[in-house]
């Protein structure tokens, strides 16, 4: 007489595919919770930095992290024979991009100063301000360049990514700052300004709820299936 395999073996092997499944969940959803935690304070420390009133550029900076989207004046002389067009960014329908040109000042290395958006069709056929200006905008750090980021064309001065060591190594620049100031203000014609820095993107919240929300739906399917798989081995 053959021996009748317990019912709860048919259970073992999917249990333990199950239960590493759902392992994997739930650290991605604690993993998304932690980061909505680390973003939300780094948020805040640049909403704070936005808000503090503008101070004079120093003449140099050795390190600009903790001081991005903290609001600047600058006073230089434009070098609008070296602008750049950086990236890409839409405007009312409208596809374009940011025209960015270093400022000379009387202390201290060029600084990059991002003027603002321009149509993409005519970048360069904006007003150029003479002699001695001052920019009031915020710190904008270097961007990295991602898998899918274009090569940039120095020779068209134009890039898809802030990096100023290259931009300065394209304009013949011997020395420049290693962040810029973007512009900040009102404005309806190009180069128009932003009105306020951009605010890093934050999912996170979303992206925990999709992985809690697998891991809900895993053990719902799972008890659903195990009741039924045991429910036909023993009417076997």
């Amino acid at each position: 007489m053959t021996a009748t395999r317990p019912a709860w073996r048919v259970l073992l092997w999917p249990t333990l595919g199950a239960a590493v499944l759902l392992a994997v969940l739930l650290t991605l959803g604690t993993w998304q919770v932690q980061r909505l935690a680390w973003k939300n304070a780094w948020i805040a420390q640049l909403r704070a930095a936005e808000a503090l009133p503008p101070e004079q550029l120093p003449a140099r900076l050795d390190d600009p992290a903790p001081l991005a989207f903290r609001r600047f004046a600058v006073t230089g002389i434009y070098r609008h024979d070296l602008s750049f067009v950086l990236g890409v960014h839409e405007r009312a329908r409208r596809l374009g991009a940011f025209l960015v040109t270093p400022l000379v000042r009387e202390q201290g290395d060029p600084v990059w100063v991002v003027r603002g958006w321009v149509p993409y069709e005519a970048p360069r056929a904006v007003p150029n301000p003479e002699g001695t200006v001052t920019v009031t905008g915020f710190l904008m750090l270097p961007e990295r360049r991602g898998w899918f980021t274009p090569e940039d064309k120095p020779e068209e001065r134009r890039f898809w990514a802030f990096q100023p060591d290259r931009m300065a190594e394209a304009a013949g620049l011997p020395r420049t700052t290693n962040f810029a100031i973007a512009a900040i203000g009102p404005g309806e014609e190009p180069p128009i300004p932003q009105r306020r820095p951009p605010m890093p993107r934050n999912d996170h919240l979303g992206y925990a709820i999709t992985w809690y929300g697998l891991a809900f739906a895993l053990v719902a399917f799972w008890i659903v299936w195990a009741r039924r798989l045991l429910r036909d081995e023993r009417s076997r």
